[in-house]
């Protein structure tokens, strides 16, 4: 385990929740945490038999349970870029994961545009930038927030912090005030680096 990556967080808090989750088939933590530029630890446990609840682990920490990984950028940020702390190491197809961010292009830029939802238009522009940054400073260059926004800086583009924190986002007026023109953006360059082959 590349004991440098995690060198942010404290060995209490990793052995508590290996402790928690015994059964689990793999834990992984990923994220700004790794980089020490994340305020939240990022922990993706894979089992069989998720708990009832998910027992409270701090309010700093994110953790979230799922039965398998699928071919998203997501599972491939925290399976290619994350750190294994339990378990044996999954795998997930990083072509096929672009592949299927990018046949979702359009549904994104429709719900960001229509949605009645204010977590599901922040996170249809959010995965959107991710994928362009994915596209244009690779897996690495764009694991997490940092580095997602350090990489659309260098395009021009400045990734709205408004954005960051979807599962609790402003109202919907920020979101589209403040997204319509990142959104804009982000949908020109998309069609650049793809050279429309996205049908954006």
């Amino acid at each position: 385990m590349p004991v440098n990556k995690l060198s942010c967080l404290p060995k209490e808090l990793i052995d508590r929740v290996i402790s928690e989750f015994k059964d689990a088939v793999a834990i992984y933590v990923y994220g700004g945490s790794l980089d020490c530029s994340g305020g939240d630890v990022d922990i993706a446990v894979f089992m069989e038999n998720a708990p009832d609840e998910v027992p409270n682990l701090g309010g700093a920490i994110d953790l979230q349970i799922f039965r398998n990984p699928r071919n998203t950028l997501f599972f491939v940020y925290v399976i290619k870029t994350g750190v294994l702390i339990y378990g044996k190491p999954l795998q997930v197809d990083v072509d096929e994961a672009i592949h299927n961010e990018v046949s979702r292009i359009e549904e994104r830029v429709f719900l960001f545009r229509n949605s009645d939802d204010e977590v599901v238009v922040c996170k249809s522009l959010k995965e959107l930038m991710f994928l362009l940054a994915a596209l244009t400073c690779g897996i690495d260059g764009s694991s997490n927030w940092y580095r997602m926004s350090r990489c659309l800086r260098g395009l021009g583009i400045e990734a709205p912090p408004e954005f960051k924190h979807c599962l609790n986002p402003p109202g919907m007026d920020v979101l589209r005030t403040v997204g319509e023109p990142v959104l804009n953006k982000v949908i020109n360059e998309l069609r650049r680096v793809l050279g429309n082959a996205g049908k954006i």
